[in-house]
């Protein structure tokens, strides 16, 4: 290991994954990240959409604000 610290590529080199297991994870730890966030965004939507229907405005402007489908503010509606 003291040997490659010494190489001029040797952050590179550092940086790499020790195995494809550990490349394995990291992905999937990415993957999850990104997944985790495009559930909080529907979430998010959702609940401006909950709250929308409760001061009464349409299913229509409420989908065009929030880009939900009619179905789901429908589903919302349900909800209430």
């Amino acid at each position: 290991m003291e040997e490659v610290k010494k190489l001029p590529e040797a952050d590179v080199i550092l940086e790499l994954p020790i195995s494809y297991e550990e490349k394995g994870k990291a992905i999937g730890r990415k993957e999850g990240k990104l997944e985790g966030r495009k559930e909080g965004i529907f979430e998010g939507k959702r609940e401006v959409a909950l709250q929308m229907l409760r001061k009464g405005l349409s299913a229509g402007l409420i989908a065009e604000v929030t880009q939900l489908n009619k179905e789901e503010i429908e589903k919302l509606r349900k909800e209430l």
